[in-house]
């Protein structure tokens, strides 16, 4: 099938684009073959170990990926065990932007928010903000977590998990002495309180993802910005190299309430399918959303570019064939991980900037 597509988006603000992105060795084998490899491997950094600790700042683990077996869902053939290629850790923002001049500019369409979509029979009629109305032969709705294309095929709504993460990037001096070229993580004893630092941008930074177990649901508060001195105080208790990463933080830290959905049994029609967050919502705390999404995109290209006689139904049927049961699979799994941590008692208010 032959096709030039172009992608409708809003705008994104770079600095609240998320944070840190762990990246599995099979999406870094689709970067080397769409030829995006060496540049990738220049914005981001190399993470083949894995260091837990304590609160106190005991070790009190450490993960080679390369000696994972390629076993189960959360190291093996979905995730980060590889012996020949070591994971990588990069900003989404840089990822973005690598991918942005990889498609090429000219094919993205900026400020344009969806806000209807219809289904007909030749053709799926899609309409924005601005009233501008698009009819397309093909739509793929990557548009998230809070996905409009997603209508088409659920009436859900999201579900809060219990957990806020605070992102900062950081000097990578916050880290003293110790050497930027792992993931290194610190958690309190019931998991209610968690950082994880994550060496980005080739090493030159580290990310920091603090989470807090919240029970209240911050809908109103979605990317509200953190005062400093206030989160670094709720980890007081913890090693000091973890205060100080927070505090380190070069620009504003936003906070980003963590959401999925329920697994759905049902991506595509004969002119639509989802992708990425608007197929499968989860937590971040397997490190899988972005994989998924990537590894969904190559999939899906696969199969229409392989559309015999440009049958695009039957090529979107068979995109979900391969991929809606691993995504569900690794979307409960995500979420298990989320409910194993406890909760603070603590108001939002207490940590967020007044203005």
């Amino acid at each position: 099938m032959a096709t030039t597509p172009s992608w409708w988006t809003r705008p994104v603000s770079s600095a609240r684009s998320g944070g840190p992105l762990g990246i599995s060795p099979p999406t870094l084998r689709l970067f080397s073959e769409w030829g995006m490899l060496e540049q990738f491997n220049q914005i981001s950094s190399a993470t083949r170990y894995f260091e837990t600790h304590d609160q106190s700042g005991h070790v009190e683990s450490v993960t080679d990926y390369a000696a994972i077996p390629e076993i189960g869902a959360e190291h093996g053939r979905f995730g980060y065990a590889d012996t020949e290629l070591s994971p990588r850790t990069v900003h989404r923002a840089d990822l973005h932007a690598l991918m942005v001049a990889h498609l090429g500019r000219d094919r993205i369409r900026l400020r344009h928010r969806l806000t209807g979509i219809a289904e007909h029979d030749e053709h799926v009629a899609l309409t924005f903000t601005d009233e501008t109305v698009l009819r397309a032969p093909l739509v793929i709705g990557a548009d998230g977590l809070r996905s409009t294309v997603r209508g088409l095929f659920s009436d859900d709504s999201i579900h809060y998990c219990g957990s806020v993460i605070f992102r900062a990037v950081s000097p990578v001096n916050c880290l003293g002495t110790r050497p930027n070229d792992r993931l290194r993580s610190w958690h309190s004893a019931d998991y209610a309180k968690h950082v994880i630092a994550m060496p980005v941008r080739a090493g030159r930074q580290v990310a920091v993802d603090a989470t807090l177990g919240i029970d209240e649901p911050p809908l109103h508060l979605w990317s509200a910005r953190a005062d400093l001195a206030a989160l670094a105080r709720q980890f007081d208790g913890f090693e000091p190299v973890v205060g100080e990463l927070i505090r380190g933080a070069t620009g504003p830290v936003y906070m980003h309430p963590v959401y999925d959905r329920d697994p759905v049994d049902r991506w595509t029609t004969a002119r639509v399918a989802l992708l990425g967050d608007a197929a499968h919502p989860m937590t971040p705390f397997g490190g899988q959303g972005a994989n998924q999404a990537i590894q969904d995109g190559a999939e899906l290209a696969r199969q229409l570019t392989d559309a015999q006689d440009g049958d695009v139904a039957a090529a979107l049927q068979r995109y979900q064939a391969v991929r809606i049961e691993q995504t569900a699979e690794i979307q409960r799994s995500a979420r298990q991980l989320a409910s194993r941590r406890a909760r603070v008692a603590l108001r939002l208010s207490d940590v967020l900037l007044t203005s």
